[in-house]
């Protein structure tokens, strides 16, 4: 073994042997600063960071179209509101509704008088019978038309008791929930089936992920998913993979991955972009150092591991995962060697010192 003398000016006298060695004594290991410890074990699973964003869970929420055309005479609610199933929420003006009511009223005229001529012969009665029952078909046919359309039926009784036309048509919440969006603006003119507003229970979300195409098989469901709104990483929240979409997004190349919030975290809305960490496959126990006792040395991750006392061997090592704190080492290490943890750094400079100086 040969030894090299450094300069003063590194704190510290090294000695350095041509098997990767760095001998000090207990002052100058005091010195720089080197801390050891023992290689112990963790628990490690393989991760991936993904971004994404917070959606509304398919079918939390329900689109109010218009069933006629015809002009928004009003609109009684405004976006966060909170309503319960059959609240009026916009009333329409339609002259389709006029159209179809006429009809109706017109078809029942026809009838009663059918149904009102006397003394005539067995063969008229027969087809005045086959003409009435042809007319009450239609005006059934007619009546249904306008339920299938929202007309209430309380309001289609007042027609029909009256003999009068109405042109407006409520819509009404069909369930509970909460307004989310409104698609248009009273006195608004707007075509059969068209979209007036939105509701739904804001309070179902779920995330949509992104990850690489090469990397969707490894996901399953059940794996879980750490998670925070971009730039907002306190009170990180906790989801779970329900499912991957099998198709590639056109537009950024990746495939989503559905997953459901258990934890949320922090206040979530729809729309929100978020980013964090898929948890893949089953944890594995292994030898596990902290990130500050390894460093990199000609593209190698290196540690100085103890052989007693003031000596220090810089062993290569394979790494695997990461947990923010602690690496995983795959091959290099066993559980209970002994490791720099502080000073690492120092002990580096030494080792490349040593060896301009040979």
């Amino acid at each position: 073994m040969r030894a090299i003398v450094l300069s003063p000016l590194v704190l510290f006298s090294l000695t350095l042997a041509a098997s990767e060695v760095v001998e000090l004594d207990p002052q100058q290991m005091a010195r720089a600063g080197v801390v050891v410890g023992e290689v112990g074990e963790r628990s490690f699973s393989d991760r991936q960071r993904l971004t994404g964003r917070v959606v509304r869970v398919p079918g939390s929420t329900l689109t109010l179209k218009t069933p006629v055309g015809g002009r928004v005479e009003q609109i009684s609610v405004a976006p966060g509101d909170r309503v319960r199933a059959g609240q009026p929420l916009v009333s329409l003006h339609s002259h389709e509704l006029l159209t179809m009511q006429s009809d109706l009223l017109r078809t029942l005229e026809a009838g009663r008088e059918l149904y009102a001529v006397e003394g005539i012969s067995r063969i008229d009665l027969e087809q005045r019978e086959q003409e009435a029952f042809a007319v009450d078909l239609e005006l059934e046919v007619l009546r249904e038309e306008l339920v299938d359309h929202g007309f209430p039926d309380a309001a289609l009784e007042r027609v029909l008791e009256t003999r009068t036309t109405d042109p407006h048509l409520p819509v009404a919440a069909p369930v509970d929930g909460v307004v989310l969006e409104l698609a248009v603006e009273e006195h608004e003119w707007v075509e059969e089936l068209q979209a007036l507003l939105v509701v739904g229970d804001p309070q179902r979300l779920e995330l949509e992920l992104q990850i690489a195409p090469d990397q969707a098989p490894r996901v399953h469901e059940g794996d879980g998913v750490v998670f925070a709104p971009v730039g907002r990483p306190e009170g990180p929240g906790r989801a779970t993979v329900l499912s991957r979409v099998p198709q590639v997004d056109p537009d950024t190349r990746t495939i989503r991955v559905r997953a459901r919030i258990v934890e949320p975290g922090s206040q979530l809305y729809a729309g929100l972009y978020v980013e964090g960490q898929l948890t893949q496959g089953e944890a594995r126990v292994a030898p596990a150092v902290p990130e500050s006792a390894v460093i990199n040395l000609a593209g190698d991750d290196v540690v100085f591991v103890s052989r007693g006392g003031a000596s220090f061997e810089a062993r290569r090592v394979e790494l695997g995962a990461f947990d923010g704190g602690y690496h995983e080492v795959v091959t290099g290490l066993a559980t209970g060697d002994r490791v720099a943890t502080g000073g690492v750094f120092l002990l580096k400079s030494a080792l490349i010192g040593g060896g301009e100086g040979d």
